[in-house]
């Protein structure tokens, strides 16, 4: 018996190892270190034969238990409290752990904490472990709660395989037709998820030159029709209009009015598919016109931006204009705005701002002038750029390290236009995407990430200006190339030597992003677009439930008719069927077969209750257990059997007793 117990504990032991392991790196140590003593101490005592702790004191060591994660985590509420209190309470379970039901509660909480790694991990990558975890839970259960002896390996793990697989259909139908509400499948924010914009409100030197090392995915793009050039893949985010001499930052953020854009031109119609990013920014093609995120809005400087964080992968459908025009009047004030400098600081930057002025005269000559200089002298582009010491950061850089990344180059070209007296404004998004050959997604890494300019002209509105354009091919340093989507597609595309790389790269891409487009972003929109493929269109949650319900019922019916089909009793062969009949009839005389009676038994104890019937059963009974247990295929023993039978006729008088055993 205490083997028997060590059995069952080590297989479920090993099943909530599988379970809790993801979550040991984000516990406390102390609760790790409960569990394990929980374990030792458990598969010591059964090994033993100690008794499991008293009702007292596991009461008393639950209230402690609770006290503790309360005072670590300062409340017992959210998604990583919770898990440490789950935890708790499955060491405190161990403990007391003896009984049949104790396992199946093991099994339950293990699975309860592969359901809270979920809300923590959601990549496609960490599937295949939650699987495995999931069907080894299943097996301890299955060999803890067992009677008799336990299953091979190979056959416990074949029937957990068997009982997820018929899960599967079902628990697919109703992830399909449940009525999705707006926001993320699940229900908590994500909160280690893999992949994070990196952009934020503000920008100073080095900041987005520190993000562009980074091969995370930021998001993927599906076109409905032709991708635009890669000149003309901007994705628009954060817009930086305040400068303090060093940094520049975000302004109020309201809605664009109505009339400030016009549309001309072609519409470029695609579906975004983003990576949490804890930040609301929606990075999409300027300008965007259409979208299917109800709470996101277009602010005044043409950014769309949610009112809540992007927390989960999100899809989101957009129409952009890439010709489109934005503001064709600039009021007073926000001319003031966008010309707004320190009062002080980088008088060599607005000499140089009067002299282009001075120079050209026309918005247009000053632009082009600063352009030209970018391209005339020796500035250099490079992602490891000197650190910028001075208070003066812009003359620093334009007239002594001329060394820098695309931030360095929007700071300095927006203050120069600002100091010449043209609004101007800094712009942060991306740049560029690299097109998955497997999956026709476009692929947004943070290694995309760009700041470029933009000023506004009179009659033409806001215009894109991108320094970084104006830096000779030859002037990169470290290696750096400046279209980095293609320069990634052309050393590791199927031409290279990176040729069996890449493209298990893109395979894995693929699949991730469908994965995040039709499971972890599954929401109304995603669950509208499907149905409508399936001939639904435009359910409300009232038919969805109901044609819910209908496919569970019906397929819990076929089921059930299914176990009742498969495990129906056998059917009898003739010689058990008149043997049954003879049965019936000598129950007529007081003697009735008991269940547990074998025919020799039956007809002994016929013949001593009715010496007369005693030639007849015994003959009968002989031609029958040789037929039924020793050779079926006897053709004359079944005639000879049929004979018999007839032969065993019981008098008129003797009455018809009840058939119910006694």
């Amino acid at each position: 018996m205490p083997e028997r117990m060590v059995q069952r504990l080590l297989w479920s032991l090993a099943g909530i190892g599988l379970a809790l392991a993801p979550h040991v790196p984000r516990l406390p140590l102390w609760i790790t270190g409960l569990v394990v003593l929980a374990a030792v101490w458990r598969l010591t005592a059964a090994s033993r034969g100690w008794p499991v702790p008293g009702g007292v004191l596991r009461g008393v060591m639950a209230a402690a238990g609770f006290a503790a994660v309360l005072a670590s985590y300062r409340t017992v509420n959210g998604l990583e409290a919770g898990t440490a209190l789950l935890t708790v309470t499955l060491s405190l379970k161990i403990l007391e752990t003896s009984q049949r039901r104790d396992f199946q509660v093991l099994a339950f909480i293990a699975w309860f904490l592969v359901i809270a790694e979920l809300l923590y991990d959601q990549t496609l990558l960490s599937l295949p472990y939650l699987v495995l975890a999931t069907i080894f839970i299943t097996m301890s259960l299955l060999q803890s709660a067992r009677i008799g002896p336990p299953l091979t390996r190979r056959r416990a793990g074949g029937l957990a395989v068997r009982l997820l697989a018929l899960a599967v259909p079902l628990a697919a139908v109703m992830f399909i037709l449940f009525p999705r509400v707006p926001g993320p499948f699940w229900a908590l924010p994500q909160v280690g998820g893999s992949g994070s914009t990196g952009l934020s409100d503000n920008m100073s030197p080095g900041s987005i030159s520190k993000l562009v090392r980074s091969e995370a995915v930021a998001f993927r793009v599906s076109f409905f029709g032709e991708p635009p050039p890669p000149a003309a893949r901007y994705w628009r985010g954060p817009v930086l209009d305040r400068f303090d001499g060093r940094t520049w930052s975000e302004g109020i953020r309201y809605p664009l009015s109505s009339g400030a854009v016009r549309y001309p031109g072609s519409a470029v119609v695609y579906r975004l598919l983003l990576e949490p990013s804890g930040q609301p920014w929606l990075p999409a093609l300027e300008v965007a016109r259409t979208w299917t995120a109800d709470n996101a809005f277009m602010t005044h400087d043409f950014r769309l931006v949610a009112r809540q964080n992007v927390d989960q992968v999100t899809a989101v459908d957009l129409t952009s204009y890439p010709d489109a025009i934005g503001e064709l009047e600039l009021s007073e004030w926000r001319r003031v705005l966008y010309t707004d400098l320190p009062d002080e600081g980088n008088t060599r930057t607005r000499a140089l701002a009067a002299s282009l002025r001075e120079t050209y005269g026309t918005d247009e000559g000053v632009v082009d002038g600063a352009l030209a200089r970018f391209t005339r002298e020796p500035f250099w582009y490079t992602l490891e750029p000197p650190v910028l010491t001075s208070s003066d950061t812009t003359d620093e850089f334009l007239f002594e390290t001329r060394r820098g990344f695309c931030e360095h180059y929007a700071s300095a070209f927006t203050v120069l236009m600002r100091s010449a007296g043209i609004p101007a404004r800094v712009v942060t998004g991306y740049h560029g995407g690299e097109i998955n050959p497997l999956s026709d997604r476009m692929i947004v890494r943070q290694s995309d990430a760009h700041a470029w300019a933009e000023v506004w002209m009179p009659g033409s509105g806001w215009q894109r200006i991108d320094p970084t354009g104006a830096i000779a091919p030859q002037r990169i340093l470290d290696g750096l190339d400046l279209d980095f989507a293609d320069d990634r597609s052309a050393s590791r595309g199927f031409g290279g030597s990176f040729v069996l790389a890449y493209r298990l790269e893109m395979a894995w891409d693929a699949m991730d992003s469908v994965w995040n487009e039709w499971v972890l972003s599954y929401g109304p929109e995603r669950q509208r677009e499907f149905l409508s493929r399936l001939g639904l269109d435009h359910p409300d949650w009232r038919n969805l439930v109901l044609i819910l319900t209908l496919i569970v019922t019906i397929s819990m019916s076929a089921f059930t008719l299914w176990l009742a089909w498969h495990y129906r009793p056998a059917a009898l062969d003739e010689a058990s069927r008149v043997y049954r009949r003879v049965c019936r009839r000598l129950a007529a005389t007081g003697v009735v077969r008991q269940p547990w009676e074998g025919p020799t038994t039956y007809a002994e104890r016929v013949a001593a209750s009715h010496p007369e019937l005693a030639p007849l059963v015994s003959d009968f009974t002989r031609t029958y257990v040789s037929l039924r247990y020793r050779d079926s295929s006897d053709a004359g023993a079944l005639t000879r059997l049929r004979r018999q039978a007839r032969a065993i006729r019981l008098p008129w008088r003797w009455p018809r007793p009840s058939l119910r055993p006694r």
